[in-house]
């Protein structure tokens, strides 16, 4: 359990990921002080790390209004831009809302949009500002997935995250998203670009979780599709969906060349979630005492009320 918790038991969603910079940041923003957001982010050099304080800073955010004053202070600052187009993009999630498409409002549907068209014009305008810095596109991948961007548009966000940092696990999952079935692609495109990336992985990387992340966006897939929705029922049952998972995590979280990711409370989210779907009650169990009380709103989201899904699968598991 991370420090950054305490003696806290209370589940939470925490965006922070145990992270007591991010959390610290998220404060901030909060009191609208882009100032200690400016100052920690000018310290961010590390890929890995700039684009993890984004996303974490970014993730269920409200109004980027926050930012404003920043940009008219420092309208060159790709940093701030950045900030502003992150969490704006974020904020457009929440202005659609988690429902079906089918379900969802004109009017929020149309908000929705507009906020990831203006998001994606300041990421544009911070990696135009910053030509270096991997967070931009990494963020644009996430307005491609919403706008349903073309193949060629997606393409070029990943290439921008990836030529500026190869082992991007952020971008990795948003292009997978982008590709998988349930929002703009296919499954043999999602398993193309997954397969792609894992096929001459060391053991020990943290993209392993990659293999999780995919099989878990199959099967929301296939239970949102009556043609499929029976398949969706046992797809975690299938026995070569239980050998990727399965080898995915040996070679990842299992492995003693493990290597250290400011994403691993998630990774470890996604595989528990699998475990959860596939019965392996020991590896779940294994998984869920290194998580919480903070965590993610996904994978859990995906089998009803995060909290709700959490409780559940740590009860199967013999957790309180």
């Amino acid at each position: 359990m991370s420090p950054l918790f305490g003696r806290q038991t209370k589940t939470f969603i925490d965006p922070s990921r145990g992270d007591a910079e991010a959390s610290r940041l998220r404060a901030a923003v909060e009191s609208r002080d882009w100032r200690e957001v400016d100052q920690a982010m000018g310290g961010a050099n590390e890929p890995l790390r700039r684009e993890f304080l984004v996303d974490a800073v970014s993730q269920q955010s409200g109004d980027p209004a926050w930012a404003d004053p920043w940009i008219n202070e420092q309208p060159n600052s790709a940093t701030a831009r950045l900030m502003w187009g992150a969490c704006a993009a974020q904020y457009a999630w929440k202005v659609r809302t988690g429902a079906v498409p089918q379900q969802v409002a004109s009017d929020r549907m149309a908000g929705f949009h507009q906020w990831l068209v203006n998001a994606g014009e300041q990421l544009r305008n911070a990696a135009h500002l910053a030509p270096g810095d991997s967070a931009p596109w990494v963020n644009l991948l996430w307005c491609a997935v919403g706008l349903g961007a073309p193949y060629e548009e997606a393409r070029e966000c990943w290439e921008g995250a990836f030529q500026r940092n190869p082992e991007t696990e952020l971008g990795a999952m948003a292009y997978t998203t982008y590709a998988g079935p349930r929002w703009n692609g296919t499954a043999e495109l999602m398993w193309e670009f997954v397969h792609e990336r894992v096929s001459s992985l060391p053991e020990g990387s943290p993209l392993w979780f990659l293999v999780p992340h995919a099989h878990l966006e199959q099967w929301v897939a296939e239970r949102m599709e009556p043609a499929t929705k029976d398949h969706a029922a046992r797809y975690f049952h299938e026995p070569q969906v239980h050998a990727e998972i399965n080898e995915a995590y040996l070679k990842y979280l299992a492995s003693p060349s493990r290597r250290p990711s400011y994403l691993e409370p998630q990774h470890r989210e996604l595989f528990a979630g699998c475990f959860y779907m596939m019965g392996m009650r020991d590896l779940l169990r294994k998984e869920l005492e290194l998580v919480g009380p903070g965590i993610q709103t996904l994978p859990w989201g995906f089998m009803g009320p995060s909290l709700d899904a959490y409780k559940r699968a740590r009860e199967s598991a013999g957790l309180k």
